[in-house]
Parts: structure tokens; sequence; C-alpha cells
């Protein structure tokens, strides 16, 4: 028996708690752009990496992901370059 969570579960939670969803997984992309939600949205870009080197990616970008944490809406996509997309409301 396989046991998941359905993504507008893990969105609800999040928006409820102020979290930041961090995903590979395009679909949370569109619900971003077509549902507003989750609110705040990382979404990992790269292939297979390693975890090292995933969280070297974090390092690089943390001051960036702390400003955009105080935001109300982000979607931040990291790669070999990063692409942010913020929204007020």
């Amino acid at each position: 028996m396989a046991y998941y969570t359905k993504d507008n579960e893990i969105c609800r939670f999040a928006d409820a708690n102020d979290l930041i969803v961090i995903t590979k997984d395009e679909d949370f992309c569109n619900s971003f752009f077509l549902q507003r939600t989750p609110r705040k949205l990382i979404r990992i870009l790269l292939g297979n990496i390693s975890n090292d080197s995933l969280l070297s990616l974090f390092d690089k970008h943390l001051p960036t992901i702390w400003e955009l944490s105080e935001n109300e809406r982000f979607y931040l996509e990291m790669g070999d370059f990063i692409t942010i997309y913020n929204f007020r409301e």
C-alpha cells in the first residue's frame, strides 16, 4: 500500500502555516500560477544531483530565499541560474 499526500493538501498546509514548498514537480508551478497556491514556492530545475550539490545550491541562494520569505507570495526557480517571480498583494 502506497502512502502519499495530495498536492492540494500540501499547498493548503503550507499556506496555513506560512511555509515554503520546495519541489522538483512542475504541478506545483502550475498550481502557483493558475490557483495561486502554494503562496511560497521554490522549484529545483536541476536533474539528479548529489545532496552536497543541493545543499550548496541552497547555501548560495539562502540570502535571497530569506528575503523572499518575508513576502506574501513568491515563486523561485533554482537551477544553473535563478528566476524570481515576486508578487506583492
